[in-house]
């Protein structure tokens, strides 16, 4: 099939910019992954580990264990607010494709819960499958290097690099499973499949989109981090030197700080990323299946 790579990436990238308040989507799903910052801060400090003497460290465990705990709960939370802002943007997408309203923020928070639980029924399925796997995975290594004394591990190394490709298959099966949800308003299964046939036909795309998006996703993330970064500095030039664990203490924080003030910027840029990843794998879904309802105006296409 003859596949626009760049009208997809050029129009997703149109919808991204024309329709900012999308961006709200990966603000909120960055502020709960920001919010394990300063929980880690005031809560679990790891230089705590490196203190050599037991009794602080047995002093300080349970304030350890609250701030993992807060974290787990706040993981917890979180996943509603990232089903609905991985569907929005999604479901903005298809409206504006088919020459619908896209509403207000609101009124697509409220439409993307008819398809939540599909959306969050899909997810836990390919997640839980690909746990499965890797345990079974894992534990045929395991079985294989206490046969062997430890050579089956170094002899099935090789395998390991079988996950970049299954990583690829997953995250493309994911995307496409849920634009079938919110497209054509399949049902979880149904989606799945839809998804299958349309991965096997078109792997060669689909992988090439999944390296495209992710990638650039990787290296524009890097450079957005640099800043962050400037703190780390002075922890390698204290690499070799004695250990000082009340510096390097006091370093973490400051490191810490340094991204809290940075988080704002690094919210905006995950809302930019995460509206332009939906908007290009819904428009690939739709291209791909031709299922738009009402074409497109070429003003509004240009614009």
């Amino acid at each position: 099939m003859n596949f626009n790579f760049g009208e997809v990436l050029t129009r997703a990238g149109q919808i991204t910019w024309k329709y900012k308040i999308l961006w709200l989507s990966g603000i909120v799903i960055a502020v709960f992954g920001l919010l394990s910052v300063p929980i880690s801060l005031l809560f679990n400090d790891p230089m705590s580990f490196m203190v050599s003497d037991p009794a602080e460290i047995n002093q300080k465990m349970g304030s350890i264990l609250l701030a993992n705990g807060l974290i787990l709960l706040l993981s917890i939370v979180s996943i509603p607010f990232y089903i609905l802002g991985m569907s929005i943007p999604s479901l903005a997408t298809r409206r504006v494709e088919r020459g619908e309203d896209v509403l207000t923020f609101g009124g697509l928070i409220r439409d993307s819960f008819s398809y939540f639980w599909r959306v969050l029924g899909m997810y836990l399925l390919v997640w839980v499958g690909m746990f499965v796997f890797v345990m079974v995975f894992m534990a045929c290594i395991a079985v294989l290097s206490v046969v062997t004394m430890g050579m089956g591990v170094l002899c099935a190394f090789p395998l390991f690099f079988l996950f970049i490709p299954i990583g690829i298959l997953v995250f493309s099966l994911m995307e496409t499973g849920m634009s079938a949800i919110i497209v054509d308003d399949l049902s979880v299964m149904d989606a799945l499949r839809r998804a299958w046939e349309l991965v096997k036909k078109n792997l060669g795309i689909m992988a090439l989109m999944s390296i495209i998006i992710y990638l650039g996703a990787m290296v524009v993330g890097m450079i957005i981090s640099i800043p962050m970064m400037i703190p780390m500095f002075s922890f390698i030039s204290n690499i070799g030197t004695e250990p000082d664990f009340e510096a390097f203490s006091k370093i973490y924080r400051t490191m810490t700080l340094w991204m809290l003030a940075f988080s704002p910027l690094y919210a905006v840029f995950q809302g930019v990323l995460l509206t332009f990843m939906q908007s290009a794998w819904t428009l690939t879904y739709m291209r791909l299946t031709k299922s738009q309802e009402t074409p497109v105006l070429a003003t509004e296409a240009n614009a």
